[in-house]
């Protein structure tokens, strides 16, 4: 779960797996903080960027803005999610070459059958990395094999009578 990283110098740095280093207490901070929502900079190619609102539903399966005209398509399902990754790396940040953005503050969510890309620029590091910490956990519980296939047929078998 831990593994070896090249660092901004280019130099070799163990890291430890985040799941490591987060308690039970501090994944549920950083699932409140993103169902409460947190402003970011959504950055899209050809744009300077909009503000959104951003937040984990209440049942912790997607990933939501507003406003949007869309709307109901303004989502990204949890289980759709491919990776995470900090920093500015993506092409879009790329292009957006300026410098503008602290890399601590900024980070990519790659989603979908075609890896499109949501890059979002929070407002202070701390909230960068919460999110970061919690769509990483969200998306290995998802990971786990059958873990939601289980769920789901453990929900159905014991139905609770109110």
């Amino acid at each position: 779960m831990s593994s070896w990283v090249v660092n901004r110098k280019g130099e070799p740095q163990y890291r430890r797996h985040f799941l490591t280093d987060n308690s039970t207490f501090h994944v549920e901070r950083c699932m409140g903080v993103m169902q409460s929502g947190t402003q970011m900079v959504k950055i899209k190619a050809g744009s300077k960027g909009l503000v959104r609102l951003f937040y984990l539903d209440d049942h912790r399966s997607c990933i939501r803005w507003k406003p949007s005209r869309k709307s109901e398509k303004a989502k990204i399902t949890i289980d759709s999610l491919y990776k995470v990754t900090e920093g500015s790396q993506s092409d879009i940040f790329h292009r957006h070459a300026d410098g503008s953005f602290d890399p601590a503050c900024c980070f990519t969510v790659y989603h979908g059958n075609h890896m499109e890309s949501l890059d979002l620029v929070t407002s202070n590091a701390e909230e960068a990395r919460t999110w970061i910490t919690g769509l990483r956990y969200l998306m290995a519980g998802i990971s786990d094999e059958d873990s939601l296939a289980k769920r789901q047929r453990t929900h159905d078998q014991y139905p609770f009578n109110n």
